[in-house]
């Protein structure tokens, strides 16, 4: 009956004059109800819904959709002009804000906020290989930092057509890569300790980091999906005649290469837990699989897999998305559940036993970019 009464609240939406689809009904609530721009303040949360944003204004060609998304982005960058920094890389991420600003009006003022962040950028602390620290305190490589960073410095990019900011986010993601990949699957772990002292915060485990090899041991779902978004991204904003574009092809295959064995075939999520589907205690996590699928279908779109299997797997996750972590709010707007609330690292029992949210700023942004991107595809 649960199921029956949301699949008749989604037809409902579609025959209104706000929203074709479930992503649009989604879109309208992150804008009107969830995030108004007004309320937008400097956090890589908020961050993480302002860059849907910007993808929704660059991949549409209605100019009056256009305005919408661009009074929005301009709205929250100019209530936190003064707060606007790169000290970490988690400050960095709405920077993309101003960047995407700076690109569509020129106006000096988002250039000189684009300044200050990335001067800020280049004197976060590194690993001796030049791998930014995710944290000020000491230099732990986490797999997050490849978002918070990336889009600030792909809008950067776009902004000045200057390639010094593509050169440094693949350098990033390659130095990233070399400590965090996990073989067996071409996924990632969580964090890489650099100083290899046991320390702790925030909300991480003590003594997280293997002794010897310095990395944490679990391959977290949303962690990965923040780096397969990042380098789909940038595969479509690097031009193909950049020495590195085919290196990083195959960083993506690698990441996406065993996500369709590793889906739930009946909810079509992937695991909080992304390598153990079939561990006792693990869930479904619903941002973790926008973002896989979101990836997936780059990847499609630019021909790096032709394999059916990987359409099956975005067509499972667009269909499971909707019918398990859709949540009806109110007689007008719809939401996310199935997300795990913010995290650090910490060892397998840590994740398991993070708390599950109905929705978060990049739940709903990412199931708005994954179903953009799915949409378009049909």
């Amino acid at each position: 009956m649960r199921k029956i009464t949301l699949l008749l609240f989604l037809f409902i939406t579609v025959q209104t004059n706000y929203a074709q689809t479930w992503v649009d009904s989604l879109d309208v609530y992150a804008r009107e109800k969830y995030m108004p721009a007004s309320k937008f303040n400097w956090t890589w949360m908020k961050a993480s819904l302002l860059y849907t944003m910007v993808k929704q204004y660059d991949n549409n060609t209605d100019a009056a959709q256009q305005k919408i998304y661009f009074d929005f982005v301009k709205t929250a960058m100019d209530k936190s002009y003064k707060q606007a920094n790169g000290k970490v890389p988690n400050a960095v991420a709405s920077g993309l804000g101003m960047a995407f600003l700076y690109r569509v009006t020129k106006d000096a003022k988002y250039k000189k906020a684009c300044d200050k962040i990335y001067a800020d950028y280049l004197k976060i602390k590194r690993t001796k290989e030049g791998a930014v620290s995710h944290l000020p305190a000491h230099r732990e490589l986490w797999d997050d930092t490849v978002f918070m960073i990336g889009q600030f410095l792909m809008e950067l990019y776009k902004a000045t057509g200057d390639e010094q900011y593509l050169e440094e986010l693949f350098k990033q993601i390659s130095l990233h890569r070399e400590q965090l990949q996990e073989p067996t699957t071409g996924l990632w772990v969580h964090g890489y300790d650099s100083d290899h002292k046991g320390h702790f915060s925030f909300g991480s485990q003590l003594n997280w980091a293997d002794k010897t090899s310095g990395k944490s041991a679990e391959v977290w779902g949303r962690g990965n999906g923040w780096v397969v978004v990042t380098i789909s991204d940038l595969l479509t904003t690097m031009p193909k005649t950049n020495p590195h574009w085919n290196e990083l092809a195959g960083y993506l295959k690698e990441m996406i290469a065993q996500l369709p064995a590793l889906q739930d075939k009946n909810s079509g999520h992937w695991y909080q837990l992304t390598a153990r589907p079939t561990e006792p205690g693990n869930y479904i996590e619903s941002s973790s699989t926008a973002m896989f699928a979101y990836g997936i279908s780059k990847a499609l779109q630019l021909g790096l897999v032709t394999d059916a299997a990987y359409q099956n797997s975005i067509d499972l996750a667009y269909t499971g998305l909707r019918n398990y972590s859709i949540k009806q709010v109110d007689a007008k707007y719809i939401s996310t559940k199935n997300v795990c609330k913010g995290t650090c690292i910490g060892d397998k029992n840590y994740y398991l036993h993070r708390k599950v949210k109905d929705e978060k700023p990049y739940s709903i942004g990412m199931f708005i970019n994954f179903g953009r991107s799915y949409l378009a595809m049909k």
